[in-house]
């Protein structure tokens, strides 16, 4: 087991506690990009007007946000070629 799993989640109330945990830990500058995927994730289809689609889109779309933070424009555009290259997206 890696420490890096190890968060004190009898301090959680909610998933607001862990994400301020984690932002002020862990994520740094990137935490509103994490929020928000962990937004999505954690309502998943659940919240009214929104569907499973729209969830895993903005899953989809902060990742790629994420990537283009820590890499560039030019990474971020040639991983997504390669993902629609790739023979099980076709």
């Amino acid at each position: 087991p890696s420490s890096y799993y190890d968060f004190p989640f009898y301090e959680w109330t909610t998933v607001n506690d862990m994400v301020e945990y984690l932002s002020n830990k862990q994520w740094g500058s990137r935490s509103w990009i994490f929020k928000d995927i962990l937004k999505a994730v954690t309502r998943w289809g659940s919240k009214d007007g929104t569907t499973f689609e729209y969830d895993a889109k903005k899953i989809i779309y902060y990742g790629a946000r994420l990537l283009m933070s820590v890499s560039s424009k030019e990474t971020l555009r040639k991983y997504l070629q390669q993902l629609l290259d790739d023979k099980q997206f076709q």
